[in-house]
C-alpha cells in the first residue's frame, strides 16, 4: 500500500510540473494570440483543453486528504472537468480533419459519431468513479478506452493522408503556396500528436483489461488527457501565429479562407 501511495504521489507531481512547465513556455504565445485576440470558438476551446492543471491538483488535495469533503465527491467533480477537456479535444480533432478534407461530410460524420459516442461513455462513467478501488462502472470505461484509439488513429490517418496528398500537388506543381506554413504545421501537429499520445492510449487499453482492478487501472490518467490537451493548445497557439503571419505577409485572403474553414480547424 505503501509503495502503491508512492507511486500515486510521484505521478501526480511528475503531471503537475509538465503541465507548469509547458504553461510558462508558452506563456507569450498565449497572452498574444489567445488574449489578446478576440475571442473565437477555438478561445473556449483552448481553455478547456488547459482544464488538466486544475483537475490534477484537485485530485492531488484529494488523496492527501487536505480536502474536507470525501474523496469520492472531489473524484467525481474531477471526472467532470476530464469530460470537458475530451469534449474539447476531440471537437478540434473534427474540426481539423473535416477542415483539411474540404468539409467533405462523410469525415465529419465518422468522426463526430465516435466523438458523441466516447463523451457518452465519459459522462456516463462519472456516477461510478472513486478514489479507492475501480469505477463501478467499468464497461463504460473500457469501452471509451478503446473507442478513443480508434478515433485518434483515425483523425491521425485522415489528416496524414490529406496532408500528403497536398505536399505531392505542391510539389509537381513547383508554385509558391502561401498556405505552407499552414500544411506543414497541420502535418506537423499530427505526427507530433500521434507519436505521443498513441504510447500512452495503448497502453491505457492494456491496463485497463490486464491491470489489478484500482489504482494501477489508471495508473496513466495523470499523464494521457493532460498530455492530449496540451498538445492540442500548443496546435491552436501555433495555428493562430501562422495565421497572424500569413496576414503581416499580406496574404489576408488566404488567412481569412483558412479560418472560415471550420472555424480554421480552431484557429
Amino acid at each position: 500500500m505503501a509503495g502503491t501511495n508512492y507511486v500515486q504521489f510521484e505521478i501526480q507531481y511528475a503531471s503537475i510540473v509538465l503541465i507548469w512547465y509547458d504553461w510558462i513556455l508558452m506563456l507569450p504565445m498565449e497572452v498574444k494570440y489567445i488574449w489578446g485576440a478576440k475571442i473565437r470558438i477555438s478561445t473556449i476551446i483552448y481553455i478547456l483543453c488547459h482544464y488538466a492543471l486544475v483537475a490534477n491538483v484537485l485530485y492531488l488535495l484529494a488523496i492527501s486528504k487536505v480536502l474536507k469533503q470525501s474523496c469520492d465527491i472531489w473524484y467525481k467533480i474531477i471526472g467532470c472537468l476530464s469530460v470537458l477537456g475530451r469534449a474539447a479535444i476531440i471537437f478540434s480533432f473534427v474540426a481539423r480533419s473535416y477542415a483539411v478534407w474540404g468539409r467533405r461530410r462523410a469525415v465529419f460524420l465518422y468522426l463526430a459519431s465516435i466523438g458523441i459516442v466516447c463523451v457518452g461513455l465519459d459522462i456516463a462513467h462519472l456516477p461510478g468513479l472513486r478514489c479507492v478501488g475501480s469505477s463501478t462502472i467499468p464497461t463504460a470505461n473500457e469501452l471509451l478506452s478503446i473507442l478513443m484509439v480508434v478515433f485518434e488513429f483515425s483523425s491521425a490517418i485522415l489528416v496524414t493522408v490529406r496532408c500528403l496528398q497536398v505536399f505531392k500537388e505542391r510539389n509537381r506543381s513547383r508554385s509558391e503556396d502561401p498556405r505552407r506554413s499552414f500544411w506543414d504545421l497541420t502535418f506537423e501537429q499530427g505526427i507530433l500528436y500521434f507519436c505521443f499520445m498513441s504510447v500512452f492510449t495503448m497502453a491505457s487499453v492494456v491496463l485497463n483489461f490486464r491491470a489489478p482492478a484500482g489504482f494501477y487501472q489508471r495508473l496513466l490518467n495523470a499523464f494521457t488527457l493532460p498530455l492530449s490537451g496540451l498538445l492540442t493548445s500548443r496546435f491552436i497557439l501555433h495555428l493562430r501565429k501562422c495565421e497572424h503571419e500569413l496576414s503581416v505577409l499580406g496574404h489576408v485572403a488566404v488567412a481569412s479562407t483558412n479560418s472560415a474553414r471550420a472555424e480554421s480547424i480552431l484557429s
